[in-house]
């Protein structure tokens, strides 16, 4: 088989970066938690599907045979709660919410992973687990309520890097008389009256939370993987408890080879809380900026970074995507225009610039592979972008048929290395640089400024061309500043003006 490219990755259970081993070579078994469905998720369930979304399509790409299971939770106390006030089942009412998180995930690009699971579907697999662990001196039944003995578990802790003694010192648990060591967990709860149940050994009830990711994920990838990808706040202690279940019933260590692990996304330098009041959802902000502006402000931040939702944040992503649309419109016009007449200057300019697309491609490879250094793909892109319009903006370079070719070869990187990947720079540019336009008017239009329609602007610019070759050069420049207190900025270039909102 051939060799696989080199991919390091940050090992939240190491804590250092490691190059990624798969446990048979050529493929890769990777399991990603998904959403809790008993409402619309929030924008931040959104960054961990793009995340996982991201590396699924990246390990693809470089060759990698790449079973990818993403879960639905759908039952769940919020869930009967949620089912209750909207007077309706649990069992429907998950089911409507999967649709919607799915609508979700398909306004924002992402593929389909390999296998989607819900635990319903998995009852029976999760009571045999449980009926394993506790064969195994791992667990204990009382009262219809089964919990796990963390005691019992040598590693517990090695995820999150806590020791039990430390929790025992540093936090306050509720004391529960049925547990042994008030940090034992339940895998199995008995029903109160009204809930969902299933039967089981140990009566009618319904699993756990963590017990479930584990039942799942053993079954469809075995009792080891080679990724487990979720949020930061799933360390401790959903993931901590998921290592110590699986390898108690196993006995195969470890569950999985790496943990990948995302950070918070913030609103206004706060974190996401319904008590706070301060929770987009992923719809709202889907409906109002696209799929192609959430995956670059989304993704354009380190995965292990903060990204904070703010004004300046909205800024960033227009301007990225707009670099990127325009630049990706000027290659598309090169690419079509059939030139005779080549000019020395520029040929040997286009053909250094081909040169360059090579070296950047490599450059994002690496960045792609050093432990999915985004920013760092944007860098070389941003860069490469810098020396099109460069080139571009000397005379006869856009009609040369070297032009052409480097066209063409830009439009490569923007559709295979950004859009492949990272799921945006695919589009028509027209049509997304029409919808940053109505993007950034609309921003005006909250703060108060009055901005024009298109079709005022560009009647504006007309004037101001006859006005200039009226030679009434002070009108010109009064129509300018007109433009301009009302948000919109003019770019002169040989090719004509152009126009934007500042």
């Amino acid at each position: 088989m051939a060799s696989i490219r080199e991919i390091k990755l940050t090992n939240t259970l190491s804590g250092k970066k490691e190059t990624l081993k798969p446990l048979v070579p050529g493929k890769i078994k990777m399991y990603s938690c998904g959403p809790t469905v008993w409402n619309f998720i929030h924008i931040g369930n959104l960054r961990s599907g793009v995340v996982s979304d991201m590396f699924f399509k990246y390990f693809k790409r470089v060759g990698y045979d790449v079973k990818y299971v993403r879960n639905y939770t759908d039952v769940d106390d919020k869930i009967i709660a949620q089912a209750d006030k909207e007077k309706t089942t649990a069992s429907d009412l998950a089911k409507k919410y999967i649709h919607e998180v799915e609508k979700d995930f398909l306004m924002a690009g992402m593929a389909e992973p390999t296998v989607k699971t819900t635990v319903t579907q998995y009852m029976s697999k999760i009571i045999s687990m449980i009926e394993t662990i506790i064969s195994k001196g791992h667990a204990y039944e009382v009262e219809g309520e089964v919990l796990y003995s963390v005691e019992s578990f040598e590693g517990y802790g090695k995820l999150s890097k806590r020791k039990l003694e430390d929790n025992e010192a540093g936090l306050r648990v509720e004391v529960d008389p049925k547990k042994k060591n008030p940090f034992d967990f339940t895998l199995w709860k008995p029903a109160k009256k009204g809930e969902p149940f299933w039967k089981s050994p140990w009566g009618e009830g319904r699993p756990g939370w963590h017990i479930e990711c584990s039942a799942m994920s053993c079954d469809q990838l075995g009792d080891q993987m080679d990724i487990h990808h979720g949020g930061e706040d799933l360390i401790f202690p959903h993931h901590e408890n998921e290592i110590a279940q699986s390898e108690a019933a196993s006995g195969h260590v470890p569950f999985s080879t790496i943990w990948l692990h995302h950070a918070f996304l913030n609103l206004s330098n706060q974190k996401m809380s319904k008590s706070l009041g301060n929770i987009m959802l992923a719809r709202e902000f889907l409906d109002q900026y696209g799929g192609e502006f959430a995956r670059y402000m989304l993704l354009s931040t380190h995965y292990r970074s903060i990204i904070n939702f703010a004004d300046e944040t909205v800024e960033q992503t227009l301007q990225g995507l707009e670099r990127i649309y325009l630049a990706k419109e000027k290659a598309l016009q090169m690419s079509q225009f059939k030139s005779a007449m080549p000019d020395m200057m520029s040929e040997i300019a286009w053909g250094e610039f081909v040169a360059d697309i090579q070296k950047t491609k490599k450059l994002i490879d690496e960045a792609y592979a050093n432990d999915f250094n985004i920013p760092e793909v944007l860098a070389s892109l941003f860069t490469l972008i810098r020396e099109f319009n460069r080139i571009l903006a000397t005379p006869k370079a856009a009609t040369t048929p070297a032009g052409g070719l480097a066209g063409l070869e830009l439009l490569k990187i923007f559709d295979e290395d950004i859009f492949g990947i990272l799921g945006f720079g695919g589009a028509d540019p027209k049509r997304i640089l029409s919808h940053l336009t109505q993007i950034k008017a609309k921003r005006l239009q909250s703060q108060g400024v009055q901005t024009l329609t298109e079709a005022e602007i560009l009647q504006a610019i007309e004037d101001r061309k006859q006005a200039r070759l009226n030679r009434d050069f002070a009108k010109a420049d009064q129509i300018r500043k007109d433009l301009e207190s009302k948000g919109v900025l003019l770019k002169d270039s040989p090719g004509g003006t152009t126009w934007e909102f500042i």
